[in-house]
């Protein structure tokens, strides 16, 4: 057996697990495991990918890194967040485990990698095929000595759900800077809490012309199903990552893309942020009732609570037929994730309550 069948091997083992179901006589199932929203597709943006397959604009390949005006909308909302960008400088992906795959396999191989801690395993199989030499580091302790290497940098961390803060990311710039790191900056988890301090790493002084950022359509909840995402950057460091996701699918689904820049033309960040911001304060409501602990979320899309035993937990979930993400899996032990739900909150508060109330009597 290769190495490289054995890392497909373990990384096949751990999505069966993740994706066991309860028992068969549970209801129907309510999936809180995620990173992204889960709602569905909204009518209007399944009307306008329906015109585009009725037009024939998906009848065949889009231009490589990706329809012009998709790309054109995302560095128009990079540039407003301070990082200018040309269009051209911007590559369409089929998802985001494909947008950070990409990334890491191509910038990483035979690197030192220096990961904040607690370190996300939706890495793992990059830096494995990459061979990447992996450090997890401390952003409130004292950064180690570095020359040359790749720093990846999840902000928000998804198996967190909180942003780095900005005298903190200021600092991480310092430190990548002096060291001469090439940067990953994965900004695909969201939606941000409207009050939350989120800065663009590649807006910061001297960030722009070594960082490569990975970025979803996350604002849009409903295309999380339509796999689509995006990766831009300087062209020193995007071009390797672009060569690679365009010699492994050459472009992104036409018709994900359509769906991507109908949702872009109609999503509304205020009031998204003010339905998911009702929900999200449900859970934690829930939470503080059964006096279990959280860390406070920075996104919008899930909840970090801390647990003495995230596998019981996750059972007894499974058990009353909703499927939670185990902390142990994601790269965050003695933590489960709960993703905001899409469909009846009632429903999914019911389930959870259920079982959390069930642990408590094991």
């Amino acid at each position: 057996m290769t190495n490289y069948q054995s890392i497909l091997g373990r990384m096949t083992a751990q999505r069966a697990y993740a994706l066991s179901t309860p028992d068969s006589s549970s209801a129907a199932i309510i999936d809180l495991s995620g990173e992204f929203l889960n709602s569905a597709t909204t009518s209007a943006l399944r009307s306008e990918t329906v015109y585009a397959i009725e037009h024939h604009l998906c009848d065949h390949y889009t231009r490589r890194p990706g329809i012009a005006t998709l790309c054109r909308s995302v560095a128009s909302s990079l540039s407003a967040a301070d990082v200018p960008l040309d269009e051209n400088l911007v590559t369409i992906c089929g998802g985001v485990a494909e947008a950070r795959f990409v990334a890491v396999r191509s910038l990483a191989t035979g690197k030192d990698v220096y990961l904040p801690s607690p370190a996300p395993v939706v890495y793992r199989a990059g830096l494995e095929f990459a061979e990447g030499r992996v450090h997890v580091i401390d952003l409130g302790g004292k950064l180690p000595k570095a020359s040359s290497g790749l720093l990846v940098a999840s902000n928000p961390n998804p198996v967190t759900g909180q942003i780095i803060k900005p005298d903190a990311l200021q600092r991480l710039a310092t430190w990548a800077i002096a060291a001469d790191l090439d940067v990953i900056a994965d900004e695909s988890a969201g939606p941000i809490r409207p009050d939350a301090l989120f800065v663009r790493l590649a807006s910061l002084p001297g960030m722009a012309e070594r960082t490569v950022t990975i970025g979803s359509f996350s604002e849009s909840p409903g295309l999380g199903a339509w796999h689509v995402s995006w990766i831009a950057g300087a062209k020193r460091i995007l071009t390797p990552v672009r060569e690679l996701k365009q010699s492994i699918t050459i472009c992104t689904a036409a018709a994900s893309q359509y769906a991507a820049l109908a949702a872009t033309a109609a999503v509304d960040s205020s009031e998204i942020g003010d339905q998911f911001t009702k929900v999200m304060e449900a859970i934690l409501s829930l939470l503080d009732r059964h006096k279990i602990a959280y860390l406070e979320p920075d996104t919008l899309a899930f909840v970090v609570a801390q647990v003495a035993d995230s596998s019981a937990v996750v059972s007894s979930c499974r058990a009353h037929g909703v499927l939670v993400g185990d902390g142990a899996l994601l790269g965050n032990p003695g933590t489960i994730r709960i993703t905001v739900p899409s469909g009846s909150i009632a429903e999914a508060l019911s389930a959870l309550d259920g079982a959390l109330n069930a642990v408590k009597r094991i």
